[in-house]
């Protein structure tokens, strides 16, 4: 068997946080199941592929999506459950790498070229690692294996669900020649919509050289890089990630929104889940940043810190809204949006009163049981008011 000249494997867990749940209750699969926060003010945080083709999608109101989808099975976010389905599936992927690099809690990228002789089959590892995830977490998962980290990337979206791809050395601008101009990373909405009015909407027509003067127009200094990519050409490397010490979630929106306050509600619920996750485990953050990507996939990050360490989201919110507020350009759209906190330390123990620290206990334990948007903290403005100081 030929020798990869460099072989880099990406698993992408299929709809996590909505496989997590039918995990943790079986009675679950095959129902239209989605996670979030109960109406009017929920948001849904993750859909399942059997709800997607009603139109529901991540943020999107939760009274929307019962709206859409009337048998929605609604089940609260449980973030230490996917720590802990992480943590297996990280332990996994120690076991049968080197090298692994986890970008988010859900995908990760492994170099695999020097495993070759230990499995010298591209798929036949593209499916013992889907087997091992499994194993140790009951989730499913899509696997690609290509010479470099965005041929493996787009093939497993083109592959979702619970698929192998294998893209040989070789092959790279054959398999993208059809994919849509949108799937190469930097390539926006505007973008892609600007392209499309000249007839480029494949991958392939970046190559026609009867496009080469709308794209030189249209692209400028980019056009080397976007003709690399669609050739396969990628030498990013696998970086190991290191333990963390921060705290982050971010989602990427089904559809770009410049709106001020659908964005901080996507924010203060994504505060909820992170400052719970800090009195759980007696940590507070010193510091945030507030991370958008617009349409054209350029990211823009605001870094700030908190009077003092905290774990208290009436406290916290309003550093973060005004991060927010100082983030957005007026007439832009954004395709994602993140929240990190950052310098975390042990709590103090006089961090709030008595008194209030048993409140917080309580609301904790019931947001645990049922979900963090049926009881919130007090002393803070609705998400919709986010935009006044």
């Amino acid at each position: 068997m030929t020798r990869w000249p460099r072989r880099i494997l990406f698993g992408d867990v299929d709809a996590m946080f909505a496989s997590a749940a039918v995990v943790a209750d079986p009675s679950l699969a095959g129902k239209p199941v989605a996670v979030g926060g109960p109406p009017p003010r929920g948001i849904i945080t993750a859909a399942s592929y059997l709800v997607r083709p009603f139109g529901i999608r991540s943020a999107m109101p939760t009274i929307q999506a019962i709206h859409l989808c009337p048998g929605l099975i609604l089940v609260p976010p449980d973030r230490a459950l996917y720590r802990r389905l992480h943590d297996a599936m990280r332990a996994a992927t120690d076991r049968l790498f080197p090298v692994t690099e986890w970008t988010s809690i859900d995908e990760f990228y492994a170099d695999t070229t020097d495993l070759q002789a230990r499995y010298p089959n591209a798929e036949a590892l593209g499916q013992t690692v889907k087997q091992a995830l499994y194993d140790a977490t009951g989730l499913r998962c899509t696997v690609a294996i290509a010479t470099g980290k965005t041929v493996a990337k787009i093939a497993a979206e083109a592959y979702k669900p619970d698929g192998v791809a294998v893209i040989p050395p070789g092959e790279e601008a054959a398999f993208l020649a059809r994919q849509p101009l949108r799937a190469l990373p930097g390539v926006g909405p505007k973008t892609a919509a600007r392209l499309d009015a000249f007839g480029l909407n494949e991958v392939r027509d970046l190559l026609d050289p009867r496009f080469e003067a709308p794209l030189r127009d249209l692209l400028g200094s980019r056009l080397l890089h976007f003709r690399q990519l669609a050739q396969g050409i990628d030498r990013d490397p696998v970086i190991p990630d290191r333990e963390s010490k921060s705290l982050s979630h971010e989602t990427t929106f089904e559809r770009d929104t410049g709106d001020p306050a659908y964005l901080a509600r996507t924010l203060r619920s994504f505060l909820t889940l992170l400052a719970r996750d800090l009195r759980e485990d007696g940590l507070a953050a010193a510091g945030f940043a507030v991370k958008l990507k617009r349409s054209d996939f350029v990211v823009s990050t605001k870094h700030g810190r908190f009077p003092g360490p905290l774990n208290y989201d009436p406290a916290m919110w309003p550093s973060i809204a005004a991060a927010l507020r100082a983030a957005l350009v007026s007439g832009t759209t954004y395709r994602l949006a993140g929240l990190a906190l950052s310098g975390l330390e042990p709590a103090s123990v006089g961090l709030y009163d008595a008194r209030r620290a048993k409140a917080i206990a309580a609301m904790d334990a019931i947001a645990a049981k049922h979900g963090p948007s049926v009881i919130r903290l007090g002393e803070i403005r609705d998400p919709e008011d986010t935009t006044s100081p």
